[in-house]
């Protein structure tokens, strides 16, 4: 690379790139934290996939939308092979076929996800029902403070 081009794209010089003899090594926290992340993202993903086992249908409407998605790819495959083998004239409806075909399998992958995500929705829902539910038998005191504008922005400004 030219000095030219380094000044001109404002990059380093190709020597302090390519002279990589340090390897950066994370320290054995950094390490730690990600391996914390990964596990409470992995544990997460686990009572999810556990909560969708106890729900009766997702499986069979995920299965059927698997079908009609595999169906109508491959319907998209014929139809532009056809379409490829025909006058002009006639390919124009053929191609037209064939990507409603894609957007047949497009809508099934996306009803899947769909009811999956309306699943998820309503799990929570039930659960905040039931966390309220709960504080109903108990009686818990509330302190509230009372604050104008004024010392709300000094507040803010960190002058109190």
């Amino acid at each position: 690379m030219t000095k030219k081009l380094e000044e001109e794209f404002n990059l380093p010089p190709i020597e302090e790139v390519t002279n990589t003899d340090e390897e950066v090594v994370p320290t054995v926290e950094e390490t730690q934290e990600v391996i914390e992340e990964v596990q409470g993202a992995l544990s997460v993903s686990e009572k999810i996939n556990l909560a969708f086992k106890e729900v009766k249908g997702l499986e069979s409407h995920e299965v059927e939308m698997n079908d009609i998605a595999k169906k109508a790819i491959e319907s998209y495959e014929q139809l532009m092979s056809l379409g490829m083998n025909v006058s002009d004239m006639a390919a124009g409806k053929v191609f037209a076929e064939a990507s409603n075909m894609l957007k047949i399998a497009l809508d099934a992958s996306d009803a899947k996800t769909k009811a999956k995500l309306q699943q998820i929705d309503l799990m929570l829902k039930k659960a905040r029902i039931d966390k309220f539910d709960n504080k109903g038998t108990e009686t818990e005191a509330v302190q509230a403070t009372v604050f104008d504008r004024n010392d709300l922005l000094k507040i803010i400004k960190g002058e109190s």
